[in-house]
């Protein structure tokens, strides 16, 4: 073993402490309070959009549980909703443009518009989900599709928007999904667009269904005579089922809907181009818009004077409302097509799509997490961006400086004013302080201890363990894991003054290795991992028992220390109490992932900042913040 110098073994036994030219570090924000949101990054994908019949609001609707109101001609965005439960299915406007209606799984609301005074809320119009949503055009019904609980039938339900009662249903056994639903011009028949059919019944009461076979799937829509009806690239007329326009019965086409004046149609191909026919001559060559943007077309609407064509680029919600996710390539954004210039077009980017690592400074001014392999940064005060420097590569290690001058990227320290470069090469932790790095030596199974300034060894301890998984809050710890024992993982606790293994614990795999987390009061040591059954075993440092938290996907501790967040599989996020371990509280707001996950709902990272707030990251790709009150 070599020698340490008197300076270096002082370095050791106070790190993580302040220095004696620092200022007392002031005591932990009490978590004492209920928890609300704040505040929130991020929009997770595009489910829908409205425009308002006027031309002059964009609506937007998430799979994060989002409504987000753009101001169409700059795309300003000038109102965002974050109460609304879970995923979004579906937003519409009424004719006049007084009402606006949005739909979740779970739960459909209306607005009076532009001041989005609540008018009414229908909570679980169906008992499993709802899949899709319409309002009437004189805004008196609204209807939507879905399932219930123990049902192997879809089902669409016609609302009173007077007193919210039912006035009808309508159901189909079998059938997998109700994609989407259309009130006719005059509100006395609903067109519902289903996975193999489509039909119309009348309204209010969902009588007199009549099936329209050559259609199915995807967006459907009438013309403005109410004669013609369009899904999946065919178009037939109401009265008879004749085909007007026909594709192979093989080929279907999501998206298609008619102009307000019914003088235009327009379908969205599979290579993400649109055509657009005049509907008085089927046979002339349509025009052509080419693909823009990134994703395919999900949804295409026209402005009132048929001067545009808004084009959502987002999730194909008709693939993605259901418990599968069968989701094709899918961008984030909304285009505007100039159908008077040709070429012309305007992109509405709602990004950014958030994701991991989550990492908050340790006096939790600042807040840095990844969109798209890029690092960015925020304070935590006002949520207001930071410029982070530039880094190639993909980031997938962050941590922040006590003074925020420094932050380390997988294995460089960064300054954050020159974006000069200190490599930490084969690192595997880095002390809170940013005065120790640690490697690993497989061949003597030892943590080996470097000063980062100098570079020069500090110490070597002796391990089984071989996988570091960082420093506790003061630094005086180290959490290494031993994942080569056929019996399960192995956790061992480092005293980094003393240079010895004091802790040993056995892990269960499904309790995660990787999501190791100390209490501030050192009392505490949670684990946590998106195992195939997740679980968050907390340890007591101080021979207090075991405990088991089910279905944690992420865990960590408030910096009282009196309060375990933890993230589950199904976008919850509970608080429990340290005293004993029970939920205090609950906290939801989290949607769906878009793409092909094991657990889209899960919540993948939490964290809390010394001043108090807690940082929820979702599979919906949204940051979302939590104050205690």
């Amino acid at each position: 073993m070599r020698r340490i110098g008197i300076a270096a073994v002082l370095a050791l036994t106070t790190l993580g402490a302040c220095s004696k030219d620092s200022q007392p570090e002031a005591p932990p924000v009490s978590s004492a309070g209920a928890f609300r949101p704040c505040g929130a990054i991020g929009t997770g994908a595009l489910a829908a959009s409205a425009l308002s019949p006027d031309g002059s609001v964009l609506v937007t609707a998430t799979l994060a549980g989002q409504l987000i109101l753009y101001r169409h001609s700059d795309g300003t965005r000038l109102n965002t909703l974050w109460d609304l439960p879970g995923q979004q299915v579906g937003v519409s406007f009424t004719r006049n443009g007084d009402l606006l209606v949005a739909a979740s799984q779970t739960e459909t609301r209306v607005w009076r518009f532009p001041d989005l005074a609540p008018v009414r809320t229908f909570t679980r119009p169906h008992t499993d989900r709802t899949t899709a949503v319409a309002i009437s055009p004189d805004g008196a019904w609204v209807a939507t599709g879905g399932f219930d609980t123990n049902s192997d039938a879809a089902t669409v339900r016609i609302w009173s928007m007077a007193d919210g009662s039912q006035a009808g249903v309508w159901m189909e056994r079998y059938e997998p999904i109700i994609h989407s639903l259309a009130f006719s011009p005059d509100g006395a028949s609903l067109a519902i667009a289903a996975n193999r059919d489509a039909w119309v019944v009348r309204v209010p009461d969902a009588a007199q269904p009549r099936t329209l076979f050559a259609l199915a799937r995807g967006q459907i829509s009438w013309s403005a005579d109410g004669r013609l009806v369009a899904a999946g690239g065919s178009v037939v007329k109401v009265d008879t089922g004749e085909a007007v326009k026909s594709l192979p019965s093989s080929e279907r086409l999501d998206v298609s809907t008619f102009s307000p004046d019914g003088s235009l149609y327009v379908e969205a191909a599979e290579a993400g181009a649109l055509k657009v026919y005049r509907t008085s001559d089927w046979t002339t060559p349509p025009q052509v818009i080419p693909p823009q943007g990134r994703g395919r077309p999900s949804r295409v609407a026209f402005n009132a004077d048929n001067t545009e064509l808004i084009v959502d680029l987002g999730v194909s919600h008709f693939e993605c409302n259901g418990t599968g996710q069968a989701c094709g390539t899918w961008g984030n954004d909304v285009v505007t097509h100039s159908l008077q210039t040709p070429g012309a077009s305007r992109i509405l980017a709602m990004g950014p799509q958030m994701s991991g690592p989550l990492t908050l400074s340790p006096d939790g001014s600042h807040l840095a997490a990844t969109t798209r392999e890029v690092v960015n940064l925020w304070k935590t005060s006002d949520l207001s961006a930071v410029t982070a420097p530039s880094f190639p590569g993909v980031p997938w290690r962050l941590q922040l400086s006590p003074d925020m001058d420094r932050m380390l990227v997988n294995e460089f320290i960064l300054d954050m004013a020159t974006g000069q470069e200190l490599p930490l090469p084969q690192a595997h932790a880095l002390s809170p302080d940013f005065t120790v790095f640690v490697q690993f030596d497989l061949e003597e199974n030892q943590l080996l201890l470097h000063d980062v300034a100098t570079g020069k060894r500090l110490k070597e301890i002796d391990v089984t363990g071989r996988v570091v998984r960082g420093f506790s809050p003061d630094g005086r710890r180290l959490a290494v894991v031993n994942n080569r024992n056929i019996d399960g993982f192995q956790l061992e606790v480092v005293d980094v003054a003393r240079g010895k293994v004091s802790h040993t614990f056995p892990l269960e795999p499904t309790a995660g290795v990787y999501g190791i987390q100390f209490s501030p009061d050192g009392r505490w040591l949670s684990s946590a991992g998106q195992s195939s059954s997740p679980i968050v075993q907390v340890l007591g440092l101080r021979g207090q028992p075991r405990v088991w938290l089910p279905a944690g996907t992420t865990a960590a501790f408030s910096p009282d220390s009196t309060v375990l967040a933890t993230g589950n599989t199904d976008a919850e996020v509970q608080l429990w109490r340290t005293s004993d371990f029970t939920v205090r509280e609950k906290l939801l707001g989290h949607g769906r992932a878009a793409g092909q996950e094991p657990f889209p709902r899960a919540i993948e990272s939490v964290a809390f900042a010394r001043t108090g707030q807690l940082v929820t990251l979702g599979a919906d790709r949204t940051l979302r913040i939590w104050c205690s009150q």
